[in-house]
């Protein structure tokens, strides 16, 4: 691919930003001399870097690029120029950049929302005790020892690859896989990093509790059809076919990133309807079905975790817009008597983490998704917003 100085420019900034955040960039597959320069150079002041983003700004319009290619660059570029404000020391409040970084206004979830989950909560998990307690009794039965956790999910991607090949026949890419690594306490259980040539290598923390409920989830959001495919797939239809330079750089703090994020939280739904997910994690991860529960009270149970995959922005809209201290967050959480008191130290570990804080509300890229779509999306539109250059707007 013939790259231009506006093609060079903008890949070069996104390697440039990640030098003062390490982990702006997810992945990168272009020139790799590009990232020799940017490492030989050393950090150019934020400053400097708003003048370069102001400049592609302008030249943008100069480039000829289709009308919706055009828009995408242009948010794009909008969320890049709202980081390297807020590196330069400009102080911008919390949902203010979100929207510019993110293309879209998160929503708080209500209070009852939550309260009703509790509510079926109570029905659902039986034994003596409170509801705190239960669930704990439940949880604790269904961990996975740390040193089964690699082979699990092993199974688990392959299971989804298999079900995804059936419903996206062709779409993958020839040689394209998957590679599982084991790493230590980091503030997330898992992450996959594209690393170019159609593969991915995901990161499992094995400093996380998991449970066999979650294994087909995880290998759903992050392998197939998640972020492993849609990375594989953008990269050979955008990026060789089209030569969309673009693709080529994934930024953390860019619209695409709530698309993305969107996809990974509905992949399971689209492979497997709950009954099936459910007989899958019984017959394959259960180490002893005969003590579980049915696959319909499974189901109800994972309907309540569901739920609470949105309490994540809750916290950080409580810590970040109103100001809430740790222990205010603790006791807003133990109200709903739902959330262990290990899973609630992990989220607000994550909330707190510098680089994720304000990433949290990408997730509520699965509510765009639904309300544009349908509460079940079907695969053909899963894959159109996988081929194709979506921003969050384009969903409202």
């Amino acid at each position: 691919m013939d790259l231009d100085d506006f093609t060079k420019c903008y890949l070069c900034l996104g390697l440039r930003i990640n030098q003062h955040i390490n982990g702006y960039v997810e992945h990168y597959y272009g020139p790799s001399e590009f990232k020799d320069l940017i490492k030989a150079e050393g950090k150019v002041s934020p400053i400097k870097l708003i003048q370069d983003c102001k400049n592609l700004i302008c030249q943008l319009k100069e480039q000829g690029f289709e009308e919706k290619r055009q828009r995408f660059l242009e948010k794009t570029l909008v969320g890049i120029q709202t980081i390297l404000r807020i590196l330069n020391g400009e102080k911008i409040p919390y949902l203010e950049q979100v929207e510019k970084l993110f293309d879209f206004k998160p929503r708080l979830q209500n209070d009852n929302f939550f309260f009703d989950l509790t509510s079926q909560a109570e029905k659902i998990y039986k034994g003596d005790g409170n509801l705190s307690n239960r669930i704990k009794n439940y949880a604790q039965r269904r961990i996975v020892p740390p040193k089964n956790i690699k082979i699990l999910m092993l199974k688990a991607i392959n299971i989804a690859k298999k079900r995804t090949i059936e419903l996206f026949p062709d779409l993958l890419p020839l040689n394209e896989k998957v590679i599982l690594n084991e790493v230590k306490d980091k503030s997330w259980p898992m992450y996959n990093w594209y690393l170019g040539n159609y593969t991915s290598k995901i990161d499992i923390n094995i400093s996380t509790i998991y449970y066999w409920t979650s294994l087909l989830n995880f290998a759903c959001h992050e392998g197939y059809p998640g972020h492993h495919m849609e990375s594989a797939v953008r990269d050979l239809l955008l990026f060789h076919n089209k030569g969309y330079f673009e693709t080529s750089i994934l930024m953390i703090y860019t619209p695409e990133m709530v698309i993305h994020e969107g996809l990974g939280e509905l992949a399971e739904r689209i492979l497997f309807n709950p009954s099936e997910s459910n007989k899958i994690l019984l017959d394959e991860f259960c180490p002893n079905p005969s003590i579980e529960d049915d696959i319909e009270t499974l189901i109800k149970q994972n309907k309540i975790r569901d739920g609470f995959r949105v309490f994540n922005y809750n916290l950080a809209y409580y810590k970040y817009v109103k100001g809430w201290n740790d222990d205010e967050l603790t006791k807003y959480s133990r109200d709903f008597k739902v959330i262990p008191e290990i899973g609630i130290k992990a989220m607000l570990r994550f909330i707190s983490d510098k680089i994720w804080a304000p990433y949290i509300p990408v997730y509520q890229g699965e509510r765009l998704i639904i309300e544009k779509f349908g509460k079940e999306p079907t695969p053909r539109q899963f894959q159109e917003l996988m081929v194709n250059q979506t921003l969050p707007s384009d969903l409202v």
